[in-house]
């Protein structure tokens, strides 16, 4: 990784790998909205700087799962 917010081929990989495996995990089907807002919050972490998988894991375990909550229409 040379910038953060960049992700390289097998850093791109790594992240898809994290994103199907915790959906399975918690049990969020692949066209479901809250997917997506886990896509989104993935990608946030590892902007700012958290890279490794193992990593974001331990991050979503512990924070408020906002992500899963379905977000009303302004």
């Amino acid at each position: 990784m040379d910038d953060w917010g960049i992700a390289s081929g097998p850093q791109l990989a790594e992240l898809t790998k994290l994103l199907e495996d915790y959906s399975k995990e918690i049990g969020i089907e692949n066209n479901a909205p809250a997917r997506n807002r886990l896509a989104k919050r993935i990608m946030d972490l590892f902007n700012e700087g958290v890279m490794k998988p193992e990593d974001i894991k331990r991050n979503l375990d512990s924070s408020p799962n906002h992500w899963q909550v379905e977000q009303a229409a302004p």
